[in-house]
């Protein structure tokens, strides 16, 4: 368990964390969502023990606490970070890049085989990282922490560069290393994609928490549809929406089903018709639609 307690982080006059406090659990994948610049990287590197926070505690497994620098290697012992394609060393092979991670950190590489194996990496890992583009790049650097084997892994932008099918691949992988016990961040901008593996995503803004949307056990159903905002005003004042109705980012409309009876909801359906043109979909709000609520939008309404 990675216990964050009160965490404040400020850069001369600019708060970057607030008194910020989070519990996660082994066995667990959470997203990490926000804009550029609103704390995600100074997170991850208060987590990693990278940056000391003015204010608060981290606390893993209840008995090993960020206080002193005799602390870091036993804490560096039990979380890895996400290589960066900079780091690589053009002139070594990829599976010279995962022994040197799994020795680091495992003192044994007896499953890198089995790593890029599965990573479906063969046709090109021993050859040198110069030859690589940047999606074979980008699997490598997973493929380097996935050797690691850590207790606690940060991964930041682990999908960027990568294809589909290879989206898929490394999704699959995440999953595989949950049931496993590890404990992950993901801090991405394929929102869509999060939606797939994480436990929960995290929505950061103004140095704090300021949601956690549960991926597994949503009950929340929505009535969504896109409208433009003279379409929403119009449908609004002809079928007036429920008070807890949401307008996200001036187009989409999601009308909340959940303590409706089956004759309301099918009401609410036949309204929308009028807009044959348009999807219209049933569900929980999924990571894109929250991010859009929380960063994309001017007002509430």
């Amino acid at each position: 368990m990675l216990k964050l307690e009160n965490i404040s982080v400020k850069y001369k006059e600019r708060i970057v964390l607030d008194n910020l406090s989070l519990i996660a659990d082994s066995g667990e994948i959470i997203g990490l969502v926000a804009p550029n610049g609103t704390g995600k990287t100074t997170l991850f590197n208060v987590i990693s023990n990278f940056l000391k926070p003015n204010q608060g505690t981290v606390t893993f497994n209840g008995k090993l606490q960020y206080k002193t620098e005799r602390k870091e290697i036993s804490i560096h012992q039990q979380l890895a970070t996400f290589p960066d394609q900079a780091d690589l060393f053009e002139e070594l092979t990829g599976v010279d890049h995962m022994k040197l991670y799994a020795n680091m950190w495992k003192g044994t590489a007896k499953d890198v085989k089995k790593i890029y194996t599965q990573l479906q990496m063969e046709s090109y890992v021993k050859k040198k990282v110069k030859t690589y583009s940047l999606g074979m790049r980008q699997r490598l650097c997973f493929a380097m922490i996935a050797a690691a084997d850590t207790p606690i892994m940060l991964m930041d932008e682990v999908m960027n560069g990568l294809d589909v099918a290879n989206v898929s691949l490394i999704s699959r992988r995440l999953m595989q290393m949950k049931q496993e016990g590890k404990l992950i961040f993901v801090a991405s901008h394929l929102l869509s994609n999060l939606d797939l593996y994480a436990d929960r995503v995290l929505y950061l803004k103004d140095g704090d928490i300021i949601h956690q949307q549960d991926t597994n056990n949503s009950a929340d159903k929505y009535l969504k549809i896109d409208l433009l905002p003279e379409e929403y005003e119009k449908f609004n004042s002809t079928f007036p929406l429920p008070e807890s109705h949401l307008y996200i980012a001036g187009h989409l409309c999601c009308i909340p089903l959940t303590n409706m009876d089956q004759y309301e909801q099918n009401e609410w359906i036949q309204r929308l018709t009028a807009y044959e043109e348009r999807e219209l979909t049933i569900g929980p709000l999924g990571t894109a639609e929250y991010y859009e609520r929380f960063y994309h939008d001017d007002s509430e309404i």
